[in-house]
C-alpha cells in the first residue's frame, strides 16, 4: 500500500508499507525537468507521478542500488530518461540487484513480474548536479549504509534527502562500513546552516537532529560505547540494532555483551 503526499510546493513524497517497514521517496518538480529521488519497491508505487511530472523533462536518481529503492522506474516514463546513480550503483545493477530479484520473484510467483531493472545510464564518483528550473538537486556520494549511498540536497529549500545514509530511529550497519567516513559525511551536513529539513527514506522527517542522532548512534558503534534508543522499537529496528552491534563486534569495536544503554538516542 503507497499513500502520496505534498511536502511542499512542487515536491511530493511516496511512502509504501513493506510489511517490517515504510520506505519514502520523493519527486521534485522544476519548471523545465522533474526529479524522481528513488523510484520504490514496484511499478505500482510510481503510479501517481506522470501526472505531476507533465511533459516536463525526467531525471531519476538513485540513493542506492537496494531493492526497495530502484525496483519502481518501470512505472515511469522512463525511456529517454536521465538515470544517475553513483558509480558502485551502477556496478551493483548488474552484479547483486538482479540476484536479489531472481530470489523474490522465486519465493513469491508473480508479484515481482512487473519490475525491470533501470540501471543508471549517467554516473558520477564525488557529487554532481540536476538543474530543474527554479530549483537545482546537487548528489553528494555518503557510503556507509553500502558504497553507492548517495545524498541529494535542494538549497533552494532547505531540503536534504538522504536515502538510507540517515534514517529514525538509527541506521542500517552493514559488517565492514567504513565507520569514520560515514560519520564525516553526517558532521559535515549536520553543521551546515542551509539544511533545514531532512528527509530520511524510513523513518520521521524532521531537521538536522536527525543527523545528530544518527552521528551519536555510529559514533557508540565505532567507540564500543553503543547507545540505544529512548522510545520502545519495532521489531525490525530492534533486530537492526542487534545486528548492528553484532557487526560491530566483528570489527572488534563493541565489546560482546556491553553496555547497551550507555547513551541515547
Amino acid at each position: 500500500m503507497s499513500t502520496t503526499r505534498s511536502l511542499e510546493s512542487r515536491i511530493w513524497f511516496t511512502e509504501v508499507a513493506l510489511g517490517e517497514y515504510d520506505v519514502r521517496g520523493v519527486l521534485v518538480v522544476g519548471d523545465e525537468r522533474a526529479l524522481v529521488w528513488d523510484t520504490l519497491s514496484h511499478p505500482r508505487d510510481m503510479s501517481r507521478y506522470p501526472p505531476l511530472i507533465g511533459d516536463r523533462e525526467l531525471v531519476i536518481a538513485y540513493s542506492h542500488a537496494d531493492w526497495d529503492h530502484i525496483w519502481g522506474t518501470a512505472g515511469l516514463p522512463h525511456q529517454g530518461a536521465v538515470v544517475l546513480g553513483h558509480r558502485s550503483c551502477l556496478t551493483r545493477c548488474v552484479g547483486d540487484v538482479p540476484v536479489t530479484l531472481r530470489e523474490k520473484q522465486a519465493a513469491e510467483p508473480v508479484a515481482w513480474d512487473d519490475v525491470r531493472i533501470v540501471a543508471p545510464n549517467r554516473v558520477f564518483d564525488g557529487e554532481t548536479s540536476v538543474e530543474l528550473g527554479s530549483m537545482t538537486v546537487t548528489l553528494h556520494h555518503l557510503p556507509g549504509h553500502t558504497r553507492d549511498s548517495i545524498v541529494a540536497f535542494i538549497p533552494e529549500r532547505g531540503l536534504l534527502l538522504m536515502g538510507d545514509a540517515a534514517e529514525t530511529p538509527f541506521p542500517v550497519v552493514p559488517e565492514g562500513s567504513p565507520l569514520a567516513k560515514w560519520i564525516a559525511g553526517l558532521q559535515r551536513w549536520e553543521g551546515d546552516a542551509r539544511v533545514r529539513t531532512v528527509v530520511p527514506a524510513h523513518g520521521a522527517i524532521g531537521g538536522r537532529e536527525i543527523l545528530r542522532r544518527n552521528i551519536l548512534y555510529l559514533q557508540g558503534l565505532r567507540d564500543g560505547n553503543p547507545v540505544e534508543a529512548t522510545d520502545p522499537l519495532s521489531d525490525f529496528y530492534r533486530h537492526t540494532h542487534e545486528s548492528n552491534l553484532r557487526a560491530a563486534c566483528q570489527w572488534g569495536q563493541t565489546r560482546p555483551g556491553g553496555p547497551a544503554s550507555a547513551g541515547r538516542v
